[in-house]
């Protein structure tokens, strides 16, 4: 007689259950372990990743999520089926295993997040000490091996099995909290006007159009070095006593101090002159400071042409929000996947980073990594801050730079400059991560702009131009801590009309608030606004106040205002007049 379809499913039930002791509980348990796992790792983390980083790419979810959850279904089926099949102490132990790396690829994945400024690879995380790598290491270690032993090897691993399934239901919670308020927000930024976001699903940036193209009337260059602490210039001098005997007709300023310790918001404020409260976001910042600024409406009301090439994300968020002042912006109404493959292991390397232990972390993954993977279909190339890439793009160029003989031109170059990882030599080259010096990539960077003022003397151009280099912001040695010596930047002036005479030094107490004040007056800039004292204005024996506002990273940043009078090469005249709560400084 034929059996039933219900005796024939009994039958397979006791089938599983007595060959392979497949009970209720252990189904349930099973697919808990084998469910967790990927869904940290593949699913969240890299969903997490994603929405943090949002504003910084120019691809979707859906360009790497379909790969994504086909692996984590794969995983998932892997360890459910490891788990079933498996009887005794054996099972025991990779259900402890699979529970505790689930476990602490949360706690991490927490823990950096804490700390998380900004993509690794450029520039925001400074190399962990080796003992914090082994302790952390040690720290997972210990917790797996805890986790084998409580839920496998004591007589009560019944009872850690169970304290282990209700953590694993505790990262399921917590990881689905995280991820669904920053899809949410995702989501909404999207479809919703943020100000300084095109809200038709176009793309507007900065791109390298004209780059290396200047004026035969009057000419502004500024080069933004980033990080360009007086230490570098300080190692340069000291290491070739006749580095900059090339750079006649400037004054290098020996006292000058930057307004804010970090990129953003120390590029807007150059460019604009408007300081940053952090009372509101990011992108309120941008559309405030480039709004309320004169000074590059000033420039265009003087025949200049204008061209900014900086970073998006730490200096703009979409070119939107420079009007009809620069020259080189483009639109892209879509993008291109370069490579599928790349973006997706670029996307690993970014999520891993969350939740691997600190000895494994890969901290190369910069902006300029997914700016060779994703591209806006746009009318020319967008600008990344790429120094070897620049220099090959000058390099192409069949004269370097070239003139135009229809507007004056105000042109400003951010290059990577000092920041580490030093992954550049003294030829352009890249390099790997720190296999070079420092003095090795700060030559490098002025070869780039060696080359670039040689270039101007050929053209005969030279003398008559204004051409400022300094950096964005000092070399900090602490997020977290107040300074604890004077925070200075390297400023090299040459006004127009010098040339011809060895570099000078002048340590008159000058700052950022300067800059505008010396290019109206070089470049002879017609303007009703009142831009200040120019640099070259200013006597060494003045006895000035300056501002600096020192953004101190912790679970609250705070902005510590500090007030330098006198020389600012003396530690004793800085002093902290305010404190002030300012929530997250990239919020």
């Amino acid at each position: 007689m034929a059996k039933t379809k219900k005796q024939q499913n009994n039958g397979l039930l006791a089938f599983f259950r007595d060959k392979l002791g497949v009970d209720k509980n252990k189904l349930i348990t099973s697919l808990l372990a084998g469910f967790t796992l990927p869904f940290v790792l593949c699913i969240c983390s890299t969903l997490n990743v994603f929405f943090t980083n949002a504003d910084e790419f120019y691809f979707s979810p859906a360009d790497f999520m379909g790969f994504y959850t086909l692996i984590g279904l794969g995983a998932f089926a892997v360890i459910t089926l490891l788990l079933l099949l498996t009887k005794g102490l054996l099972r025991n132990i990779l259900f402890s295993l699979f529970s505790g790396l689930g476990v602490m690829a949360f706690v991490q994945t927490m823990i950096t997040t804490l700390s998380f400024k900004g993509l690794p690879g450029d520039g925001n995380v400074a190399p962990s000490p080796q003992w914090a790598n082994v302790l952390n290491f040690c720290l997972w270690v210990i917790a797996i091996g805890a986790a084998i032993w409580f839920g496998s090897l004591t007589n009560k691993a019944e009872k850690g099995r169970t304290v282990l399934s209700f953590l694993l239901i505790l990262v399921l919670v917590m990881q689905t909290f995280t991820v669904v308020p920053s899809a949410i927000t995702y989501a909404s930024s999207k479809s919703s006007d943020e100000g300084t976001v095109p809200t038709d699903g176009s793309v507007s940036y900065l791109t390298t159009k004209d780059m290396f193209q200047l004026s035969k009337k009057k000419n502004v260059v500024v080069f933004l070095v980033d990080r360009f602490d007086s230490y570098y210039f300080d190692e340069l001098v000291n290491t070739d006593p006749h580095f900059f005997d090339d750079f006649d007709g400037f004054t290098y300023y020996a006292d000058n101090i930057s307004t804010y310790p970090r990129t953003y918001p120390a590029t807007t404020s150059i460019l604009t002159g408007v300081d940053n409260d952090f009372s509101g976001t990011r992108l309120e910042y941008f559309e405030k400071a480039y709004g309320e600024s004169t000074f590059l409406s000033d420039l265009k009301d003087n025949n200049f042409k204008i061209n900014l090439y900086i970073p998006d994300y730490y200096a703009y968020q979409s070119a939107s929000v420079f009007k009809d002042t620069v020259s080189n912006v483009s639109t892209a109404s879509g993008y291109t996947v370069v490579s599928e493959d790349a973006l997706r292991w670029e996307m690993f390397n970014l999520s891993s980073y969350f939740w691997a232990p600190e000895i494994f972390k890969n901290n190369s993954v910069s902006s300029k990594t997914f700016a060779s993977i994703v591209r806006p279909d746009g009318e020319a190339k967008k600008y990344e801050m790429n120094d070897p890439a620049f220099y090959d793009e000058y390099q192409a160029q069949p004269d370097g730079v070239y003139t135009q003989n229809d507007q004056n031109t105000f042109s400003l170059y951010h290059l990577r400059g000092c920041h580490y990882p030093y992954n550049m030599d003294e030829n352009c080259n890249p390099v790997e991560d720190n296999t070079v010096t420092s003095f090795q990539q700060n030559s490098g960077v002025f070869k780039i702009i060696r080359e670039y003022i040689q270039d101007m003397k050929d053209l005969g151009i030279y003398e008559d131009s204004t051409i400022i280099i300094t950096g964005d912001h000092a070399m900090l040695s602490s997020d977290t801590a107040d300074l604890d010596n004077p925070f200075i930047t390297a400023l090299l002036v040459k006004q127009s009309g010098q040339s011809g005479t060895p570099m000078s030094t002048s340590y008159a107490p000058v700052c950022q608030d300067n800059m505008f004040a010396e290019i109206v007056k070089s470049a002879n800039i017609k303007t009703n606004n009142d831009y200040g004292t120019a640099y070259s204005d200013i006597p060494e024996d003045a006895t000035l106040t300056r501002t600096m506002f020192f953004q101190k990273m912790g679970n609250t940043d705070e902005n510590v205002t500090y007030e330098i009078t006198g020389s600012g090469l003396a530690w004793d005249n800085w002093e902290v007049v305010d404190r002030q709560d300012i929530g997250g400084v990239y919020d």
